[in-house]
């Protein structure tokens, strides 16, 4: 559970608006990258958002889009789905036909957790996140 909590921690450092935002996009553009923050759902104790990256100078390559449940009441953040990929098991056999790792669904949300520092360290203002129309 350690590290749903800490990427819940991780996400509202980035965007502290996210608790109340509702049915908005956010974006945040840096000299080079941009990154992209649709709320799907939102409702009482948890939002549904969408977040997408996509860095200037290597637009051939699939950028990270993920779609990420937040439970404001337990104070977790999990990955739904990731790359079309979704429903994880929390543990599968190997090898399996999908070729998934025996633990995926804890690498994925462990990459989140990176991805989400990443954002933070590449100076992604706080300040200058804003509600789109």
């Amino acid at each position: 559970m350690c590290i749903y909590e800490q990427n819940f921690k991780r996400l509202l450092r980035l965007l502290p608006v996210l608790r109340t935002a509702s049915g908005e996009s956010l974006q945040q553009y840096n000299l080079e990258n941009s990154l992209r923050i649709e709320v799907l759902e939102s409702h009482k104790y948890t939002t549904v958002i969408k977040l997408s990256q996509c860095l200037a100078k290597t637009a051939s390559i699939p950028m990270p889009l993920m779609t990420v449940r937040v439970y404001h009441d337990a104070k977790v953040a999990e990955v739904l789905s990731y790359q079309q990929h979704s429903r994880f098991r929390p543990k599968y056999d190997y090898p399996n036909p999908q070729m998934c790792q025996v633990r995926e669904k804890r690498r994925v949300n462990e990459f989140f957790g990176e991805w989400l520092d990443y954002c933070f360290h590449q100076g992604i203002p706080i300040s200058a996140l804003a509600a789109l129309p």
